[in-house]
């Protein structure tokens, strides 16, 4: 038996892997992938995840399939296009344009209709721009599926569309725009600065909603802006996007809720596939009541040794107090029934489990929330070797943990609830606001004193 001749450069050869592995597609399932985008059913991010290619690569397929059609796709360029056929491909590339304008409008009305980073409380309370509302009736009018269905698809009252479109019967598109003010200035309304600090802070955190955006204004530059308010003017900015990636929403709760930091723990092992090595599994702890991550590892095996020593690192980072035993709740899985997982967390830690009900993911809701949080946002990733992968993984918890902020923990961090924080930060935030909105009234009535 001969010896494996040893590698002499590795970079050489994860390209060769790489090379040898690659997938090569035919023009029709290009088309196929081209069409689908068309639809708008999904985000470009999305669907590049899906059939696990680049977005550049996406973008060039686009732009050759607009520009050329099928031909130029499947590479037939050899014979000259005929005036008849040139004329042809004109018309079916104006059709096709106009196909995709239409489409990316329905898209952008949709999608502003939708949850674009503000909360349900302050959605009642937006305006929309002119052109919106413009873009809504036209759509609405020439809709083949009737005027009910789509108001109630788009979210809009029958009696406030009506009110739109026989303003827009009576002045036209100007209709639409507010009469002009008298010049007077409101007191709190919010100074260009602060506005432009807004826009500053969404261009560097792109990936931000405009309620943390909100809430990271207030704590990290000191001035208080509301979300609508940072809402309204990303909006008028053209700076609200839809989000790159789709979170879970469990339809249940769990029946009794946790009422303070290690009351419950909830663990779970997801999985990675790394070219050239396998598969990977990721089993994680999360505190319950403030979903901080108590610990993480990337382990080779889903078995129950590598629960225990999952467990066994997230009571030492936990720094347990004596007679401070979380509770530990976990799916069905092989390795969380057996019997002598749950003879060890009694015997060493005095830990009671927890299953969750069969073929029910919403009772460990907030950790199947956190993996796909985290995955479609790792995964964006190709990675090459399991270092890469946790140094992703790493960067992720990190952000997740001390920078990302919860709605369902008060705008919170899951570390400023972990650390006990949480009162403190509420309380700075609310000297913050008041403080914001003292000094805007005194600058209000000092501008108005000079200018009188």
């Amino acid at each position: 038996m001969t010896a494996k001749k040893p590698i002499s450069n590795p970079e050489n050869y994860l390209k060769d892997i790489r090379r040898k592995t690659r997938r090569i597609f035919t023009a029709e399932q290009k088309i196929l992938i081209v069409m689908e985008a068309l639809r708008a059913e999904t985000s470009i991010a999305e669907l590049c995840r899906k059939h696990a290619i680049q977005e550049s690569t996406f973008y060039k397929w686009n732009k050759e399939f607009i520009e050329a059609g099928k031909k130029q796709l499947s590479g037939d360029t050899v014979r000259q296009a005929t005036a008849e056929e040139v004329s042809q491909l004109r018309e079916e590339n104006r059709k096709l344009k106009e196909t995709v304008a239409d489409l990316v409008i329905r898209y952008d009305i949709v999608k502003k209709s939708g949850n674009s980073g503000i909360t349900e409380k302050y959605r009642k309370y937006m305006r929309l721009l002119p052109e919106e509302k413009l873009e809504i009736i036209q759509m609405v009018t020439r809709s083949e599926i009737g005027v009910n269905r789509t108001l109630r698809e788009l979210g809009i009252h029958k009696s406030t569309f009506y009110k739109w479109y026989n303003l827009y019967l009576e002045k036209g598109e100007a209709g639409f725009h507010s009469s002009p003010s008298s010049g007077r200035r409101q007191w709190n309304s919010i100074p260009e600065e602060e506005k432009n600090l807004v826009v500053e802070i969404a261009l560097n955190y792109p990936e931000l909603s405009s309620r943390e955006l909100a809430h990271k204004i207030t704590d990290e530059k000191g001035v208080f802006i509301s979300e609508s308010s940072v809402y309204r003017i990303l909006k008028k900015r053209g700076l609200i996007t839809a989000p790159s990636h789709i979170l879970i929403s469990a339809s249940n709760e769990f029946k009794d809720k946790t009422n303070f930091v290690h009351e419950m723990w909830q663990t779970d092992f997801t999985y990675f596939k790394i070219l050239g090595w396998g598969w990977y599994y990721l089993s994680t702890v999360i505190d319950d009541f403030s979903r901080y991550i108590v610990h993480w590892e990337l382990c080779r095996n889903m078995k129950v040794n590598d629960v225990q020593r999952t467990i066994d690192r997230a009571v030492k980072k936990a720094g347990l107090r004596k007679g401070q035993v979380p509770k530990l709740l976990s799916d069905n899985g092989s390795c969380y029934i057996t019997e002598e997982l749950k003879e060890y967390l009694h015997d060493n830690h005095g830990m009671k489990q927890i299953h969750g009900k069969p073929a029910h993911p919403q009772t460990q809701g907030k950790i199947e929330r956190y993996h796909r949080t985290m995955k479609n946002v790792v995964k964006l990733h190709h990675y090459c070797s399991p270092e890469e992968l946790k140094s992703a993984l790493e960067v992720f918890v990190n952000r997740y943990k001390n920078e990302r902020y919860h709605e369902s923990l008060k705008n919170l961090t899951p570390a400023d609830v972990y650390f006990g924080r949480a009162d403190e930060v509420l309380k700075i935030r609310q000297q913050i606001k008041s403080e914001t909105l003292k000094r805007r009234k005194k600058e209000y009535y000092k501008r108005k004193l000079i200018e009188t």
